[in-house]
């Protein structure tokens, strides 16, 4: 299975580790194929590390931060020019064609 994953989802995951997006993100990482971006992969890393997140939910502090990144590490990284409007959220569009150019040059998408 390909995926992107919104940055709430990816935050989410720390804050509630063994809720469903916890455990998705993380338990079930090797289910999946994550496709980024460099800057979804920016936003990510930027928003879980927020100062008022990091105090309001000290799971996010104290997720082994190595953890985070070596499930960013695993992650096919597709270069993007522009993303086509799409969503209605103008801010999903990077993540919806990150994951649509993944999937179409996957290799398990060419046969």
């Amino acid at each position: 299975m390909r995926v992107g994953f919104d940055t709430v989802i990816v935050v989410r995951g720390p804050i509630n580790p063994f809720g469903i997006w916890g455990r998705t993100v993380f338990d079930r990482a090797t289910e999946y194929r994550l496709f980024v971006s460099p800057s979804i992969v920016a936003e990510y890393l930027e928003v879980i590390r927020r100062p008022e997140l990091v105090r309001k939910y000290r799971s996010v502090d104290t997720r082994d931060p190595h953890a985070i990144l070596s499930w960013l590490a695993q992650a096919e990284v597709i270069e993007l020019d522009d993303a086509p409007p799409v969503s209605r959220d103008p801010k999903d569009d990077p993540i919806l064609a990150t994951t649509v150019v993944g999937s179409l040059t996957w290799p398990e998408a060419m046969g």
